[in-house]
């Protein structure tokens, strides 16, 4: 991942990635990324597919969680004109088969300007501008900090900026000391600990 302060892509930062701060889309990564994964399809088709998917059709989280999900892993079909004939095309949001293709970018410290409400999200990890990964940090020094706090602060989240959720694949919680993941619409005891492979060789861990 390529390590980004949120305010040096904010609106008016050094690298601005989208227009405004109620946009959670970086939406100039987007646009280069839907090129690179379709370099065949004309500019008109890309437009479309970047319009799908900024302009979700519902306000329910869970809905557009949906649509977006099934647009992310089955890609967005399109219309295109050649010859003065319509033909259907398929827009690859991410290339699941070449991952260096993929743009990925972790941004600290991002800012959502939501219903008259303003958020800094600790971390979240974009896939080609798009947010799949909220993760939310507590302090290890404080005794406040709990798995339990960070994961009352997702809640908090989807009341006052829901839409950065429309786009999420995993949320992360973590006291400083341990983590946990699941999905958005998970409740508490559905957070689990991310359990990784354990490789073996000669007999030793």
């Amino acid at each position: 991942y390529h390590y980004f302060h949120g305010s040096s892509i904010a609106p008016n930062g050094d690298n601005p990635q989208r227009a405004v701060l109620d946009s959670v889309v970086l939406e100039n990564q987007f646009k280069s990324s839907l090129k690179t994964l379709n370099p065949n399809l004309p500019e008109t088709a890309l437009v479309e597919a970047y319009q799908q998917v900024l302009h979700l059709d519902s306000n329910d989280i869970m809905t557009n969680n949906e649509r977006f999900h099934q647009m992310l892993t089955d890609g967005i079909n399109v219309e295109v004109f050649e010859e003065e004939q319509s033909t259907g095309a398929l827009v690859k949001l991410i290339d699941v088969s070449q991952p260096d293709n993929n743009s990925f970018w972790v941004v600290n410290q991002f800012v959502i300007k939501e219903n008259n409400q303003s958020k800094r999200l600790d971390v979240v990890l974009f896939v080609n501008g798009l947010p799949l990964v909220v993760i939310e940090l507590k302090s290890a020094i404080s005794e406040k900090a709990t798995l339990d706090r960070a994961y009352t602060q997702i809640q908090n989240y989807k009341q006052a900026i829901p839409s950065i959720f429309y786009y999420n694949a995993l949320c992360v919680i973590s006291d400083g000391i341990d983590a946990r993941t699941s999905s958005v619409s998970a409740p508490y005891s559905r957070y689990l600990a991310w359990k990784s492979p354990v490789k073996v060789e000669n007999g030793v861990l």
